[in-house]
C-alpha cells in the first residue's frame, strides 16, 4: 500500500526537477557580502546527517577535513544538515562542492533554532570555478541547525555532492573572554569519579567560550575507537567548544589517525594541523609540536605569516611539548625554540603546554630562558586526567609548581590583559594572578 504514494512523490520530484530552468539562479541574500565581516568563528557540529546518501559517501565525509572525500545524496532538494551542540549566533556557511571547479550548483541554506521550523537565509549558485570552500553569508541570528539543500547543477542531474562544509559564527568582540586550557586528559576510566570526568565537569561549570586542548587528549589509547570509548564519554559534550592540538600519544597511531578522525574539521580548520582564531582582542594560535617544527618548514612559515597579519593587541599560543618544564617525566624540550623565536618577535604574551603531568607557571622570559618583562609567560597544564607525576629539578624562572593534583587552567582574556586561575577538581583555586597587561 506504500508503493503508490512513494511513486507519486517520486513523480512529483522528477517533474519539479525538470520544470526548474537550468539557467535560473535563485535570488541571493542581499546582506551576504556585508555579513562576512566579523564572521569567522568556525562552529564544530555534534551531529552530521542528510536527507539521503550513498553508503560509500556518507554525511560524515563532508566534515572530515578531506577534500578528496564527499557526501553524495540523490534528489531535488536533497540536503546535508549540520547540528551544533547548542544555539550560537551564526552568520555564514562554507561549502566546498565536489568537482566545484567544473560545474556550478544551485543551493539554499536553511537554519533553525529548534530543528522544527526552518528559515531560508541564503540561496544562490556556486561559482563553478573552485574546489575550495566558498562562503555563503547571511544576516547573523541565533540557530542550532543548518541545512544546505541542493536543487540542480550544470551537469543537469540530481546528485548533490559536497566535499566539505562548515558553519561560521560571529566573532567575539571586546570584553573579557574566558577560556579553559588543559592537556593529558583521558585514559580508560569513564565513571563520574574518574579524574577525566571530574575535569570535564569542572570545565562545564566554568562554562568557557573556548577550550584549548593541549595535546594527548586521549592518553595512551589513541585509536578512533578509543576516542569514542573514553574521551567522548566524558569530554564529548564539550566538543563543540574544543580546539585541540595533537600530542605524542596521539601519534602512537600512524598519522594520528584516531585524533584527526575524532575531531574532524576542528583538528584542521584551516587545512593543516596548525591553525589560529580570534577571540575578543586576542589572537590564539594552535601549533603541532609533533610535526614539521623546524626552520624552513611549512609550519614556521605559516606561523610567521599568521603573526604578521594579525591586528589583535594580545597573542596566545599553545601546543603539546613545553620548551621549559621542571617535570620529572619529560622536562625541557628545546626543539620547539623556533616557535618561541617567532612568537617572541611578534610580542606574544602566553604559551600553553601539556606533556608533563603537573601544573607549572613561569615568569615571562625570552626564548633563551632569560627572564624579561617583555618575554612570554608559559604555563604547563598536563593535569586533565592522566596519571600524575612528581617534579624533578626546578627550572629557572619557574614561579609555581603543583604536583599530584588534577585540574584546569582558567584564563580570563581581557581587552588588553589577562588573569589566571588553576582550579583543582574539588573546585579550589590553587594558583591565581593578574591582571597582567599585554605587551
Amino acid at each position: 500500500m506504500l508503493r503508490r504514494p512513494l511513486f507519486v512523490l517520486f513523480t512529483i520530484v522528477v517533474v519539479l526537477a525538470a520544470a526548474a530552468p537550468v539557467h535560473a539562479r535563485p535570488p541571493a541574500d542581499p546582506l551576504a557580502a556585508s555579513a562576512v565581516t566579523g564572521c569567522g568563528t568556525r562552529q564544530t557540529p555534534s551531529v552530521v546527517s542528510a536527507s539521503t546518501y550513498e553508503d560509500v559517501n556518507p554525511p560524515a565525509q563532508a566534515v572530515d577535513g578531506n577534500l578528496d572525500t564527499r557526501w553524495s545524496g540523490y534528489g531535488f532538494g536533497a540536503y546535508l544538515q549540520l547540528e551544533l551542540p547548542a544555539r550560537a549566533t551564526l552568520c555564514a556557511v562554507q561549502v566546498a562542492w565536489f568537482r566545484g571547479d567544473e560545474r556550478w550548483n544551485d543551493y539554499t541554506v536553511y537554519t533553525s533554532a529548534d530543528g522544527t521550523t526552518y528559515r531560508n537565509v541564503n540561496a544562490g549558485r556556486s561559482t563553478g570555478t573552485t574546489r575550495a570552500m566558498e562562503t555563503y553569508a547571511f544576516t547573523p541570528h541565533e540557530a542550532r541547525f543548518v541545512r544546505i539543500a541542493f536543487w540542480q547543477n550544470a551537469s543537469q542531474h540530481l546528485w548533490a555532492s559536497i566535499s566539505e562544509a562548515a558553519v561560521l559564527g560571529v566573532d567575539a568582540t571586546g570584553g573579557t573572554q574566558t577560556v579553559v586550557a588543559v592537556g593529558d586528559i583521558s585514559q580508560t576510566c569513564v565513571t563520574a569519579d574518574c579524574p577525566t570526568a571530574r575535569t570535564a565537569a569542572l570545565t562545564g561549570q566554568i562554562n568557557p567560550a573556548r577550550i584549548l586542548g593541549l595535546g594527548d587528549q586521549q592518553n595512551g589509547n589513541d585509536t578512533y575507537e578509543d576516542f569514542l570509548r573514553y574521551f567522548d564519554k566524558t569530554w564529548g559534550p564539550l566538543k563543540g567548544r574544543f580546539h585541540p592540538t595533537p600530542g605524542n600519544h596521539e601519534y602512537e597511531v600512524a598519522g594520528a589517525d584516531g585524533y584527526f578522525r575524532y575531531f574532524g574539521p576542528a583538528a584542521k580548520p584551516q587545512g593543516a594541523s596548525w591553525y589560529s582564531f580570534d577571540l575578543g582582542n586576542w589572537h590564539i594560535v594552535s601549533l603541532n609540536s609533533e610535526y614539521d617544527r623546524n626552520e624552513g618548514g611549512a609550519q614556521l612559515a605559516w606561523l610567521r605569516a599568521d603573526l604578521a597579519a594579525t591586528t589583535k593587541p594580545c597573542i596566545a599560543a599553545y601546543w603539546h611539548r613545553p620548551k621549559f618544564s621542571s617535570g620529572s617525566g619529560h622536562g625541557n624540550f628545546p626543539n620547539v625554540k623556533p616557535f618561541w623565536d617567532a612568537l617572541y618577535a611578534a610580542g606574544a604574551d602566553l604559551v600553553l603546554n601539556g606533556h608533563d603531568h603537573d601544573y607549572e607557571r613561569f615568569a615571562p622570559q625570552r626564548p633563551d630562558g632569560v627572564a624579561s618583562p617583555a618575554g612570554i609567560r608559559e604555563f604547563v597544564v598536563g593535569t586533565g586526567g592522566a596519571g600524575l607525576r612528581p617534579f624533578g629539578a626546578t627550572v629557572a624562572n619557574s614561579e609555581r609548581r603543583i604536583a599530584g593534583t588534577h585540574g584546569v587552567l582558567r584564563l580570563d582574556l581581557g581587552t588588553n590583559d589577562y588573569t589566571w586561575r588553576f582550579v583543582d577538581i574539588d573546585g579550589a583555586t590553587r594558583d591565581q594572578g593578574g591582571p597582567v597587561a599585554c605587551h
